[in-house]
Protein backbone atom coordinates (compact mmCIF):
# COMPACT_ATOMS: atom_id res chain seq x y z
CA UNK A 1 0.00 0.00 0.00
CA UNK A 2 2.48 2.70 0.92
CA UNK A 3 4.78 1.78 -2.72
CA UNK A 4 1.28 2.21 -4.30
CA UNK A 5 0.59 5.58 -3.09
CA UNK A 6 3.86 6.90 -4.67
CA UNK A 7 3.73 4.98 -7.84
CA UNK A 8 0.60 5.90 -8.87
CA UNK A 9 0.14 9.57 -10.17
CA UNK A 10 -3.34 10.55 -8.51
CA UNK A 11 -2.72 8.86 -4.97
CA UNK A 12 0.90 10.40 -5.26
CA UNK A 13 -1.30 14.24 -5.80
CA UNK A 14 -2.73 13.68 -2.11
CA UNK A 15 0.57 13.84 -0.52
CA UNK A 16 3.01 15.92 -2.70
CA UNK A 17 1.68 19.55 -3.40
CA UNK A 18 4.43 20.74 -5.91
CA UNK A 19 2.43 18.01 -8.50
CA UNK A 20 0.07 19.54 -9.95
CA UNK A 21 -0.97 17.06 -12.83
CA UNK A 22 0.06 13.58 -14.07
CA UNK A 23 -1.18 10.90 -16.25
CA UNK A 24 -0.09 7.63 -17.66
CA UNK A 25 1.60 7.94 -20.68
CA UNK A 26 2.20 4.35 -21.71
CA UNK A 27 1.99 1.18 -19.27
CA UNK A 28 4.53 -1.25 -20.18
CA UNK A 29 3.91 -3.92 -17.41
CA UNK A 30 1.97 -4.26 -14.69
CA UNK A 31 4.95 -2.52 -12.70
CA UNK A 32 6.26 -0.33 -15.36
CA UNK A 33 5.22 2.85 -16.55
CA UNK A 34 5.96 6.18 -18.61
CA UNK A 35 4.16 8.51 -16.72
CA UNK A 36 4.03 13.08 -17.41
CA UNK A 37 4.46 14.99 -14.65
CA UNK A 38 3.53 18.52 -14.07
CA UNK A 39 4.84 20.96 -10.90
CA UNK A 40 3.53 24.06 -10.16
CA UNK A 41 5.39 25.94 -7.52
CA UNK A 42 3.98 29.57 -6.50
CA UNK A 43 6.55 32.11 -5.36
CA UNK A 44 6.09 35.29 -3.52
CA UNK A 45 3.24 37.73 -5.16
CA UNK A 46 1.45 34.88 -6.22
CA UNK A 47 4.12 34.27 -9.52
CA UNK A 48 3.93 30.65 -10.30
CA UNK A 49 6.69 28.49 -11.70
CA UNK A 50 6.19 25.82 -13.58
CA UNK A 51 8.38 22.55 -14.53
CA UNK A 52 7.40 19.15 -15.96
CA UNK A 53 8.79 15.76 -15.93
CA UNK A 54 8.35 12.63 -18.27
CA UNK A 55 9.55 9.40 -16.11
CA UNK A 56 9.84 5.61 -16.20
CA UNK A 57 8.58 4.35 -12.94
CA UNK A 58 9.08 0.16 -11.88
CA UNK A 59 8.04 -1.54 -8.53
CA UNK A 60 10.24 -4.56 -7.33
CA UNK A 61 9.26 -6.38 -4.70
CA UNK A 62 10.86 -9.09 -2.87
CA UNK A 63 10.38 -10.51 0.81
CA UNK A 64 8.94 -7.61 3.19
CA UNK A 65 10.90 -5.31 0.80
CA UNK A 66 9.30 -2.76 -2.17
CA UNK A 67 12.02 -0.67 -4.27
CA UNK A 68 10.15 2.00 -6.66
CA UNK A 69 12.84 3.73 -9.00
CA UNK A 70 12.21 6.32 -11.15
CA UNK A 71 13.65 8.36 -13.86
CA UNK A 72 13.67 10.72 -16.78
CA UNK A 73 12.91 9.27 -20.34
CA UNK A 74 12.10 11.00 -23.52
CA UNK A 75 9.29 9.68 -24.98
CA UNK A 76 6.89 10.67 -28.18
CA UNK A 77 3.94 11.00 -26.54
CA UNK A 78 5.51 13.23 -23.80
CA UNK A 79 6.94 16.69 -25.76
CA UNK A 80 8.19 19.73 -23.83
CA UNK A 81 5.29 21.83 -22.80
CA UNK A 82 5.52 25.84 -24.02
CA UNK A 83 6.14 27.88 -20.91
CA UNK A 84 6.81 24.99 -18.90
CA UNK A 85 10.48 23.73 -18.26
CA UNK A 86 11.35 20.38 -18.42
CA UNK A 87 13.15 18.96 -15.38
CA UNK A 88 15.59 15.99 -14.79
CA UNK A 89 14.85 12.92 -12.89
CA UNK A 90 18.10 10.75 -11.26
CA UNK A 91 17.90 8.42 -8.93
CA UNK A 92 14.80 8.48 -7.34
CA UNK A 93 12.67 6.57 -5.73
CA UNK A 94 11.27 4.46 -2.37
CA UNK A 95 12.80 1.85 -0.77
CA UNK A 96 10.01 0.81 1.76
CA UNK A 97 10.30 -2.29 4.14
CA UNK A 98 8.63 -3.83 6.67
CA UNK A 99 9.81 -3.56 10.60
CA UNK A 100 10.56 -7.05 11.08
CA UNK A 101 9.29 -6.44 15.01
CA UNK A 102 6.39 -3.89 14.42
CA UNK A 103 4.02 -5.54 12.56
CA UNK A 104 1.88 -2.88 9.83
CA UNK A 105 5.12 -0.81 10.41
CA UNK A 106 7.63 0.45 7.92
CA UNK A 107 11.03 2.05 6.86
CA UNK A 108 10.21 4.48 4.54
CA UNK A 109 13.19 6.19 2.66
CA UNK A 110 12.87 8.85 -0.15
CA UNK A 111 15.71 9.12 -2.73
CA UNK A 112 15.29 12.35 -5.09
CA UNK A 113 17.62 13.78 -7.17
CA UNK A 114 16.98 15.86 -9.66
CA UNK A 115 17.92 19.19 -12.11
CA UNK A 116 14.85 21.74 -12.37
CA UNK A 117 15.80 23.19 -15.83
CA UNK A 118 17.05 26.07 -16.94
CA UNK A 119 15.54 29.54 -16.82
CA UNK A 120 14.95 31.17 -13.78
CA UNK A 121 14.19 30.01 -10.76
CA UNK A 122 14.97 32.17 -7.49
CA UNK A 123 16.77 30.53 -4.47
CA UNK A 124 14.12 31.53 -2.18
CA UNK A 125 11.92 29.28 -3.98
CA UNK A 126 14.99 26.60 -4.14
CA UNK A 127 15.00 26.50 -0.23
CA UNK A 128 11.39 26.67 0.15
CA UNK A 129 11.08 23.27 -1.98
CA UNK A 130 14.09 21.76 -0.15
CA UNK A 131 12.31 22.56 3.02
CA UNK A 132 8.67 21.30 2.48
CA UNK A 133 9.66 18.39 0.00
CA UNK A 134 10.96 15.91 2.89
CA UNK A 135 7.73 16.61 4.66
CA UNK A 136 5.97 14.54 1.81
CA UNK A 137 7.16 11.11 3.99
CA UNK A 138 5.27 12.84 7.09
CA UNK A 139 1.80 12.96 4.59
CA UNK A 140 2.60 9.99 3.56
CA UNK A 141 2.72 8.44 7.43
CA UNK A 142 0.03 10.28 8.89
CA UNK A 143 -2.35 9.10 6.13
CA UNK A 144 -1.31 5.64 6.99
CA UNK A 145 -1.64 6.11 10.99
CA UNK A 146 -5.14 6.62 10.26
CA UNK A 147 -5.41 2.86 9.34
CA UNK A 148 -4.78 -0.30 11.68
CA UNK A 149 -3.69 -2.37 9.31
CA UNK A 150 -1.10 -1.81 6.29
CA UNK A 151 0.91 -3.31 3.69
CA UNK A 152 4.38 -2.03 3.18
CA UNK A 153 5.01 -3.40 -0.27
Amino acid sequence: AVVSTQSTGEKRMEYDRFLHKTHVVEELGPDLRIAHLHFKAKHCLGVQYERDACIVSHVTRKDNKALLVTASVEHEQCPTQKNTTRATIRDSGFIVEGLPMRENQCSLVFVFKVHLGTGYFPYSLLWMIKRRYPLLLARIADRFRVSDSISCG
